[in-house]
């Protein structure tokens, strides 16, 4: 890719170089000839010339790793841990890059911190001032304005739906579900505001190199006219098996009953501990192959059908305005639908047929 040329011999720092768009990434930086140091709590990054094996908060890792580095990519993000501790996290790196006087940040939050999401259209201009959602928006809200208040040269990029091999959500829990029965959207179907993990990676390569950087805010989303209808039935074609099947949003919302109240951040569960320790215990890739093969067992033969939260991004009419990032890091997204779904349906294929 052309957006590569410009990282030979570029020494860059990456956390979350062992998840699902940090591979990528770490491939790409790789292929471009970059010098990768990566930062990992266990096991090396495929891919890296250097791992750092360290937490967030693990401060003389942090400065042993960012001395020296043009860039530093923040990717990660523990959804096994409370945001208090994710957002910790980010301040112990932060104090570090800026110690280090690190050239820049490349950071990835997420749509999710407009207030309008996902039902108004957005800009970066857009607000996000409203109290509560998830912990993790409150999160991610703390990240930016810390960026944005700093005094380092920061591109923070706010993806919207992110599918593609490896997504675990958008991509390998809705083909999962295919497996079980038929999913089931609402109609009328909001608006899909999708970017194939492939232009997102775009989008991170080219906000390293674009000059005079400050600290700057960019959404980034994918080519027009992909429908939540057109993706799943793309993921049921490439397993051979399932589903999409419509029903009224009303029934659907009276099914669910009254919203939950918006919680405080408890952080991780029981389930979630457990899964942290057997992760460390058999392998990521392992214990994930495990629990795909229970959840199989016991959806065969029921129907997908959303949660509150999924009910809302699957009716949202909103739409994600891309200018800025087109304009100022001459992003192109090159993947539609069809692009992304011939691109994922090998995955699909060998991960669940």
């Amino acid at each position: 890719m052309g957006e590569q040329n410009g990282l030979a011999g570029t020494k860059v720092f990456i956390s979350g170089g062992n998840g699902f768009i940090g591979r990528r990434l770490v491939a790409a930086l790789a292929a471009a000839g970059a010098e990768v140091t990566a930062l990992s709590r266990g096991g090396s990054v495929a891919g890296a010339a250097q791992t750092i094996t360290g937490g967030l908060t693990d401060r003389a890792a942090l400065t042993k790793g960012l001395a020296g580095q043009a860039v530093l990519f923040h990717l990660a993000y523990d959804v096994r841990a409370s945001a208090a501790d994710n957002l910790a996290g980010f301040e112990t790196l932060l104090a570090a890059a800026t110690e280090a006087g690190v050239g820049r940040i490349v950071h990835t939050s997420s749509i999710v911190v407009y207030d309008g999401w996902p039902d108004s259209d957005l800009t970066e201009d857009s607000p996000m001032e409203r109290p509560g959602g998830s912990p993790y928006r409150q999160a991610k809200i703390g990240m930016e304005r810390q960026l944005l208040a700093g005094n380092l040269p920061a591109a923070i990029l706010q993806p919207t739906i992110v599918w593609g091999p490896g997504s675990a959500l958008w991509t390998d829990a809705l083909a999962e579900a295919l497996t079980g029965g038929d999913v089931v959207l609402p109609e009328p179907e909001g608006v899909l505001n999708g970017v194939f993990v492939d232009d997102l990676v775009q989008a991170l390569l080219k906000a390293a190199q674009v000059p005079d950087l400050t600290q700057e805010r960019f959404i980034i989303s994918g080519l027009e006219g992909q429908t939540w209808r057109g993706l799943i039935e793309g993921y049921a074609a490439a397993i051979g098996q399932g589903k999409v099947r419509l029903e009224p949003h009303h029934a659907l919302a009276a099914q669910l009953g009254p919203k939950p109240p918006e919680g405080e951040d408890a952080g991780p569960s029981a389930a979630a501990r457990v899964s942290a320790i057997a992760r460390r215990l058999l392998g990521r890739d392992r214990f994930e192959a495990l629990v795909r093969q229970a959840k199989r067992r016991l959806s065969k033969g029921g129907d997908f059908t959303p949660d509150h939260h999924l009910l809302e991004v699957f009716s949202g009419t909103g739409r994600c305005a891309i200018d800025r990032a087109q304009a100022r890091l001459d992003y192109a997204p090159q993947y539609g639908l069809a692009e992304g779904l011939a691109a994922t349906a090998p995955y699909l294929k060998d991960r669940l047929t």
